[in-house]
């Protein structure tokens, strides 16, 4: 062996693979950067076209109404109240059919013809249209919802959301991805140099984390394995994963404020519905009340009674296209206005059919004035047929409608409505339910059932 020429094979085979080892912590590092900043920019943007969506829905479901009967306070108070309880919304405008502003967060747009910020749909021919647009300077983007009533088209809902938030947290994600991506890339170059052939195991334990990444899986924490660069590597690999998953707890979050923002305006359609008959105000709260105190008892989880919870304040959605002379009349229904009011399930479930979001809670809507014994409506379901949550919202329903009062009546006392309920026990209601409400009842403090003049059909 020629001695004088080891040192250049040796050096000459540890830099080729310094090298091969280095390309390779580059492009795994690179493509992971690339794919999280993919994931986190689609996740966001996702995340608000699913509220923007939500939202414009919201609002157009019962503007149908309102434009036809020419109840421009309604709108004012619809624009105003969707614009206040969402920070980030720039913009909320109500249009006819023609393109005339009809309401508008900034009065003095009313009347104008509405024209579009402009900007290239992300989503042509969708239900709710979404398109890029610039607000007040900065990027944002415009929803636009058809308002339908009775099948066709009677107007529009225009509404811009701020993307500023959007656009700081992809920023801000992408510096400290770029920097831990720099770091790692450093301290495998270091690493590479120095120790060459002990690479491979720790460029395996790396391939490992960055799978999981990719799988999902963000709770990463290798072992550095020494105090080298090496270890140094796998250190700055950890605090990119823990980055990864701050960010990733940061859109749970996020989620979540969209959770809060989605239930406040499933209530503040509650209340509107409610408040379109002056004698019903606060019912769908009150028999979400009693409902969720029954669902509590019977065990069920905090999700199902969060659905519960929508769903009673849902119930009676469909009442938004019963006419008002029927929902308001000042004395009991005859044959043909009862046929029409208790069509409100199936237009209930049919309002709710529109968003996907919303499809879970059709049973409960759709069910809720079917008899345990199968001479209810709409299907004439009996027993285990009707969903859970119906026979629940059937029972708080019926029991806030007795003890309310009409202008034509008066409501029934709490000692009437009860032996009411257990008369129809078997017939009308579940007799496990039933039993369980009887029990339950003693806990709905009377405070809940102030003085109040209300009821429903």
């Amino acid at each position: 062996m020629n001695k004088t020429n080891l040192p250049f094979h040796y050096t000459g085979i540890g830099v080729k693979l310094s090298i091969f080892s280095l390309a390779l912590i580059a492009l795994i590092t690179s493509v992971t950067a690339v794919i999280v900043v993919r994931i986190m920019d689609d996740s966001l943007l996702t995340e608000m076209i699913k509220r923007g969506r939500s939202i414009a829905l919201s609002a157009a479901t019962p503007a149908g109404f309102s434009i036809l009967s020419g109840d421009r306070l309604a709108l004012d108070n619809l624009s105003a109240k969707m614009t206040e309880s969402q920070p980030d919304l720039v913009y909320l405008a109500i249009v006819d059919a023609e393109g005339k502003i009809l309401a508008h967060n900034d009065m003095n747009r009313v009347g104008e013809d509405y024209v579009s910020g402009g900007g290239p749909f992300l989503n042509p021919g969708g239900t709710v249209e979404v398109r890029s647009v610039r607000l007040n300077g900065k990027e944002g983007y415009e929803f636009v919802s058809p308002v339908l009533f009775a099948g066709r088209e009677v107007g529009k809902v225009y509404l811009g959301i701020d993307a500023s938030s959007l656009e700081a947290s992809r920023r801000q994600a992408r510096t400290k991805i770029v920097w831990l991506s720099l770091a790692a890339l450093g301290s495998g170059f270091v690493g590479a140099l120095l120790l060459s052939r002990f690479l491979t195991r720790p460029i395996k334990r790396l391939s490992h984390g960055v799978a999981k990444i990719k799988q999902g899986d963000y709770h990463v924490a290798l072992e550095p394995g020494g105090r080298d660069e090496l270890g140094a590597l796998t250190l700055s690999f950890n605090e990119m994963a823990e980055v990864i998953r701050g960010q990733k707890e940061h859109l749970v979050k996020y989620a979540e404020n969209l959770e809060a923002s989605y239930e406040a305006t499933v209530r503040i359609l509650a209340a509107a519905i409610d408040a379109r008959d002056q004698y019903t105000y606060g019912h769908s709260s009150r028999v979400a009340g009693l409902s969720l105190l029954m669902g509590e008892r019977l065990g069920l989880s905090s999700e199902a009674l969060k659905d519960l919870e929508m769903a009673c304040f849902l119930h009676d959605v469909g009442k938004i296209r019963i006419p008002d002379h029927i929902l308001n009349k000042q004395g009991p229904l005859d044959d043909q206005e009862a046929t029409v009011i208790r069509e409100h399930p199936r237009h209930g479930a049919e309002i709710l059919f529109l968003a996907e979001s919303l499809h879970r809670y059709i049973p409960a809507v759709l069910q809720h004035h079917e008899n345990y014994d199968g001479s209810g409506y709409p299907a004439g379901l009996k027993g285990d047929e009707i969903h859970l949550h119906a026979q629940i919202v059937a029972l708080a329903d019926s029991y806030d409608a007795m003890i309310s009062s009409r202008p034509y009546r008066v409501g029934a006392s709490r000692e009437t409505a009860i032996e009411e309920i257990l008369r129809f026990r078997g017939r009308q209601f579940s007799p496990v339910l039933t039993d369980l409400f009887m029990d339950i009842l003693p806990q709905f403090d009377a405070e809940q059932y102030p003085s109040f003049m209300g009821g429903a059909r």
